[in-house]
């Protein structure tokens, strides 16, 4: 299958989840990989501050996840949450969890920010799904996620 990246990459990939394995593949939007698990910029859409947090093995069912797999998903979520009230200063995010057959097991996390409008909280990723291309197109967008990436980098590094 093949993927465009926000920074208009053209990915050929089985599996999206598994380019994060790949560190010379999304480079741009890596933030932080520890041993068994990856923090990025969301893979698809531009939204400032979202972002996704899987495993570096490609596990299909969260249940197959090893012990160590679950404690560093659940430490780098909370980090990641930590790093995105600091950030952007917001009070609230969205937690999507995605288990799909064949697929990679991932955590999204979205900053409710007020960065770019959001008219229903509870259709979230669908209004941001609706926004890829104009988000990709706007270059002050792309400048807000760039620089949010590199906040995170900083906040992982501290």
């Amino acid at each position: 299958m093949q993927f465009e990246t926000v920074f208009s990459e053209t990915i050929n990939a089985e599996c999206v989840g598994c380019v994060v394995s790949d560190n010379t593949k999304f480079v741009q939007g890596r933030i932080y990989q520890s041993k068994l698990c990856d923090l990025s910029q969301d893979f698809e859409i531009a939204y400032p501050g979202m972002v996704v947090i899987s495993p570096l093995r490609h596990v299909s069912n969260y249940i197959d996840l090893t012990e160590d797999e679950h404690f560093e998903l659940n430490k780098l979520i909370i980090k990641a949450k930590e790093a995105i009230l600091k950030i952007y200063n917001c009070t609230k995010v969205a937690y999507m969890f995605y288990e799909k057959p064949n697929g990679h097991v991932h955590f999204v996390i979205i900053p409710m920010h007020g960065l770019v409008e959001i008219k229903d909280k509870y259709s979230i990723l669908r209004e941001l799904m609706d926004k890829i291309p104009e988000l990709k197109a706007d270059k002050n967008n792309m400048k807000l996620v760039v620089e949010g990436i590199e906040k995170f980098r900083e906040f992982f590094n501290e």
